[in-house]
């Protein structure tokens, strides 16, 4: 007896859907133990750092947040074209596009390391050892992002998404064990303890790697990678300057950004939630978008992503706000004032979690639209933070937290309505076309 196609088809479905999980359980559990390791480790530098020197540290990370402009959107293309090649049945394209991403990675290595040396003589001769010393460190974690880049964007499949998950705990240990340079050196070891990190964590993804090319400059594949990434890009610039945002507000007073690490911690772990959705997600999307270009059926991968993801950022958010304040007044009670800002930002998974949406746009390549979430998002958080701040008086860390948490949130859910009626019109303008094609069948010869 012959198995129906349709019971096929739904068995298949449901395979493909129980792997997902699987590989999402699995991303989740790796980096939530990455997380916890980390956290554990951050408390302990917080802990050895007093709130100021924290708030010129986190001052000084802003700016390796915009150092990925120098890419030019390359890994952004490499990112999306590689699942989608291989979608296609084009693997040697996919390997040939990977060998020149590498190649390119050799290029931003070489031109930051020269500038980052330069900025630091600089800040030497006038007289300011300890930005340059500040410096030295972000230099180093921005000459390290660029093969981390390249690196985190080859894993596509089930089997190494588990691979990747491992890594991430293998440097978070590596992390953990570097904390002691801070017990020791206090300011001096933490900007020593992030740099031997990034170094680290490269050589960890490096023997790992599960794409083992060798670098292959190809002027030709560098350019058709921009021209799919740099849209890719300038929308995660916008992204970043968005989530960017609750610190910028902050900079002014590094008392307050230090007591805000808090908020930044808690903030972190609950995006790690969304984001492990989306690593595992993102490439099925546009493997699926490749087999059958179809936008709608990506729309409703993202859909049931979505859903995942808020219900568990709903869970770490409740644990989140239960958890914060004893733990900060046992460990960190120095760090009390921002006690309530750790515990909003705990909810940023839940907030974030139609986030999953927005990687619809880079698979239908229509970046365009992303502009209109981002438009929205960046009202709320500057209207919220404006009226709590300076119409409410609320504390300047509370207001940034509530800012970016209503504000992400509205971002998401216009996502999710935009990116609906692109995939329904992309839908529709791909159907008129098949029907306007003429149907052209072969004439049987005498």
């Amino acid at each position: 007896m012959a198995i129906p196609d349709s019971l096929t088809q739904r068995f298949k479905s449901q395979f493909a859907l129980t792997t997902t999980l699987k590989s999402v359980a699995k991303l989740i559990s790796g980096n939530f133990l990455a997380s916890l390791v980390t956290m554990v480790a951050s408390v302990l530098v917080a802990r050895w750092t007093n709130p100021r020197d924290m708030g010129v540290w986190n001052a000084a990370l802003l700016v390796s947040l915009y150092t990925p402009t120098l890419q030019l959107g390359v890994f952004n293309g490499l990112n999306r074209e590689l699942p989608y090649l291989i979608g296609t049945g084009d693997k040697d394209g996919a390997l040939h596009m990977a060998e020149a991403a590498y190649a390119w990675v050799w290029v931003l290595v070489g031109i930051s390391t020269i500038c980052g040396v330069l900025i630091a003589i600089w800040f030497w001769t006038t007289g300011q050892p300890e930005l340059c010393f500040t410096s030295l460190a972000v230099s180093v974690a921005v000459i390290c992002s660029w093969p981390t880049f390249y690196l985190a964007a080859t894993y596509r499949t089930h089997g190494e998404f588990h691979r990747l998950a491992r890594n991430a705990v293998v440097v978070a240990l590596i992390g953990a064990a570097l904390v002691l340079l801070v017990w020791r050196a206090h300011f001096h070891g933490l900007l020593l303890r992030a740099s031997l990190l990034s170094i680290l964590g490269v050589v960890v993804f490096y023997i790992r790697r599960p794409m083992p090319v060798k670098p292959q400059w190809g002027t030709r594949r560098l350019v058709q990678l921009a021209k799919v990434g740099i849209p890719i890009w300038l929308v995660g610039q916008l992204g970043t300057f968005f989530m960017s945002l609750d610190r910028l507000m902050l900079v002014r007073s590094t008392q307050i950004l230090g007591y805000f690490t808090l908020a930044i911690q808690a903030g972190t772990l609950a995006r790690s939630i969304p984001i492990a959705f989306t690593t595992v997600l993102y490439p099925q999307m546009a493997h699926r978008y490749g087999e059958t270009h179809c936008a709608m059926d990506v729309w409703r991968l993202a859909k049931k992503g979505a859903f995942g993801a808020s219900m568990v950022g709903l869970f770490a958010g409740v644990c989140g706000w239960f958890l914060v304040p004893p733990f900060v007044h046992i460990v960190l009670p120095k760090y009390a004032p921002g006690i309530r800002a750790g515990q909003l930002s705990a909810f940023l998974g839940l907030a974030m979690g139609l986030y999953l949406f927005d990687n619809i746009y880079n698979v239908i390549k229509r970046q365009d639209l992303y502009v209109i979430n981002w438009c929205v998002g960046c009202l709320s958080f500057v209207s919220v933070w404006y009226f709590l701040a300076r119409l409410m008086h609320v504390s300047l860390a509370v207001a940034s937290s509530v800012s970016m948490l209503i504000a992400t949130f509205i971002m998401a859910a216009t996502s999710a309505l935009v990116s609906r009626k692109a995939c329904l019109s992309h839908d529709r303008r791909r159907n008129g076309r098949n029907e306007q094609a003429p149907d052209i069948t072969p004439v049987e010869m005498d």
